[in-house]
Parts: C-alpha cells; sequence; structure tokens
C-alpha cells in the first residue's frame, strides 16, 4: 500500500526584513519534511515571502481575501493596506477563532508552531483543531504556567510539545506529550568546507542586535584586550547604541560589519575564529550548530542547548568563569589545544546534529 502523503502547515511570524533564528530554523523544517515526502506550507499572519524555495508562503490577508490576491500586486498591496487599518483591528485580533481560519488550518494533517511562549498564535495551539498540533518553542519559557494548564486543558493525543534541549525545562515535566530535536546548519555543506586553523585571534557576536544577546558587554570586554579583535554580524535597533559605545571609549578593535544574507553566511565564518554568545535567553540558538559546523572555538553563557552542545564547562561564561577569563585562559593554549577543540565540536555537529540526523528525527516525529 502505497503510504498517504502528509499535508503539513509551518506557523511562525516572520519580520518585515526576512532574517532571523526563527525563519532559518523553519526553514530547515520545511526542506527536511519536503524532503521525506510531504506537502509543506507555511502560514505568516504578515509579511510572506518568498523564503522558502518552492514552499507556499501564506499570510492572514489571503485567508481573508483569497489566495489569488498574489496574482494582481497593486490589488494585493491595496487590500493589505485596508487588513492593516484601524478599522479591522478587531477582526484581526479575532483572526484566529475565525471560520475562514479555521477551514484553511482543517486543510492540513498537522501544523507545526514555532513561537514563544506569548505568542498570539498560541490560541492555534489552545483551539479545537482535530489534528496534531507541535508547538516547536523558539524562546525561552520563563516558567512552566501555561504548561501546566495545558496539560489540564487540552487534548493528550492531539497537541506536544517540541524542544531543543532538555536543558529548557530545568527539571520540569509536561503533562503533555514533548520530545527533543534540536538544530542543524543550513547551510551544512558550505561550512564544512571553512578550514580548521589553531588560531583564536579574532571573535565574533552573530545575529539581530537585541537586548537579550547582551553585545554591550562584550564590546566593553574587549576594550581590555585591545590585541584581539571583535566583529559584529547582525543588524537591529541597538546598532547605533553600540557605535556610541564604541566611539565614546575609543575602541578600536571592535567592528559592526552588518548582515550576511543566509546564501552566503558561511562567509563570516571565513573571517574569525571564535564565536561569543554572550545571551541571557536561547533556545538554541542556531548560531551555535553553525559555528560547530564551521569547527570554531565556541564561548556561551548557560543558555538554550548550549551547555550540552560544548560539554565542557571551560568555555561556560558564568560568575565564577567570566568572558574575561575565558579569553585570558585562551591565551595560554597552545595552537595544537586549540585546533583539537575546534575538531572536536565540528565531530559532535557531524555525529549528533548534521542535516541528515535532524531531518530523521523530525520526519520520524511527524511523517509517521
Amino acid at each position: 500500500m502505497i503510504p498517504i502523503q502528509k499535508k503539513i502547515l509551518l506557523v511562525g511570524p516572520l519580520n518585515e526584513q526576512g532574517v532571523g533564528g526563527r525563519l532559518e530554523e523553519m526553514k530547515v523544517w520545511a526542506r527536511a519534511l519536503d524532503t521525506h515526502g510531504a506537502i509543506v506550507e507555511v502560514f505568516s499572519r504578515f509579511n510572506s515571502g518568498h523564503y522558502f524555495d518552492h514552499v507556499k508562503v501564506w499570510e492572514s490577508a489571503h485567508i481573508i481575501f483569497g489566495k489569488k490576491i498574489d496574482r494582481i500586486p497593486a490589488l494585493k498591496s491595496l487590500l493589505i493596506r485596508v487588513w492593516a487599518s484601524k478599522f479591522l483591528k478587531g477582526r484581526r485580533e479575532l483572526f484566529f477563532k475565525s471560520s475562514s481560519w479555521n477551514r484553511f488550518a482543517n486543510g492540513f494533517d498537522g501544523i507545526i508552531l514555532f513561537i514563544n511562549d506569548s505568542s498570539s498564535e498560541r490560541e492555534i495551539f489552545e483551539s479545537s483543531l482535530d489534528l496534531p498540533i507541535y508547538i516547536r518553542f523558539t524562546g525561552t519559557l520563563k516558567n512552566f504556567d501555561t504548561l501546566v494548564k495545558d496539560g489540564l486543558n487540552l487534548n493528550l493525543t492531539k497537541r506536544a510539545y517540541i524542544f531543543h534541549d532538555p536543558n529548557l525545562l530545568r527539571d520540569f515535566i509536561p503533562t503533555l506529550p514533548h520530545y527533543f530535536i534540536d538544530q542543524t546548519a543550513i547551510q551544512e555543506e558550505k561550512l564544512l568546507k571553512v578550514p580548521i586553523d589553531q588560531k583564536c585571534q579574532v571573535f565574533a557576536m552573530i545575529g539581530l542586535f537585541m537586548e537579550v544577546k547582551q553585545v554591550e558587554e562584550v564590546i566593553q570586554t574587549f576594550a581590555n584586550f585591545p590585541k584581539l579583535r571583535l566583529l559584529l554580524f547582525g543588524k537591529g535597533e541597538l546598532e547605533s547604541s553600540y557605535k556610541k559605545i564604541i566611539q565614546r571609549n575609543s575602541i578600536n578593535n571592535v567592528e559592526i560589519r552588518g548582515f550576511f544574507p543566509a546564501q552566503t553566511m558561511e562567509m563570516m565564518f571565513y573571517e574569525f575564529d571564535s564565536l561569543i554568545i554572550n545571551s541571557s535567553e536561547e533556545t538554541g540558538p542556531m548560531t551555535g550548530v553553525e559555528a560547530m559546523a564551521a569547527g570554531k572555538i565556541i564561548i556561551s553563557t548557560r543558555v538554550g542547548a548550549m551547555p550540552g552542545r560544548l560539554n565542557n564547562d571551560f568555555f561556560i561564561i558564568s560568575p565564577s568563569n567570566s568572558l574575561s577569563d575565558i579569553i585570558e585562559n585562551l591565551g595560554t593554549f597552545k595552537p595544537q589545544k586549540i585546533e583539537r577543540e575546534k575538531m572536536r565540536l565540528r565531530n559532535k555537529y557531524l555525529e549528533n546534529y548534521s542535516t541528515n540526523a535532524i531531518s530523521k528525527q523530525i520526519a520520524d516525529l511527524i511523517l509517521v
């Protein structure tokens, strides 16, 4: 008997710039499911775009006014402005309770939500839709109150969570089914070609310039290491603040390099030796596995899946092991030891986080 081809909807809020870890992770999942024979489509309430190759991307305006609005760009632009107007604010807020949304959602065999616990899209998970719906958490849970409520109110056979790593649950055990699937590098083939050397002189941070990334602390730290360099790859509203800190303190070894598109993101990894993740909150991050694939030293706070990925407290930032301490100690490493650590991380990536390994885990969970 030929297996029935499942139709899966990926849901997540996309930003206007079409960048960020959520988008990159959704690309990985779309590719994995498509490769294993599923029909995949994507929904974002706003900011749909051609982010997923041949995979269709819908937004709320398509559901309200019809999927064919793309055929007339001027009409689509007008309808989106109407939909975004203050007069339809109430209808937008009730969108996930509308009959239009329910008809659309019921056309799929399963839905995966790429959201944090405060996202509006959580209404989909809490709804009465009679199909499997998963939350793939893209933000750190502040507490587990909503998970406790889920266990009391939701169908245990049709709802489940997917976490990156057990570390994110902090010993809490949800009532609903829950699974662990980490991330992979979407540009794996290119990253694995980045040569591994014995140097550790150039450091980098990668991602949107947000407060949770705690970039300012790292900039200030590098003022004390003038012989080393720090490259900041990314963009965001805090960029001007970073520039002011650099100028005010005459920090000459920190450089803002801007954003590299996903198609050429491997070029960043040719420019530095060590990735710094100084975030106060993360679920992955994806830059962590990308750096592992590229064979880079990684220094990280104890966030998301990073402790398990690194499995080495020497490189974990903590009150008793500051970023300055780690950098100073790294300076005592012999070149061969630096090379061994880089190779260790790449080999661990190949064993646990490769595209094939993660894609199989995704397919085995969603398409069985």
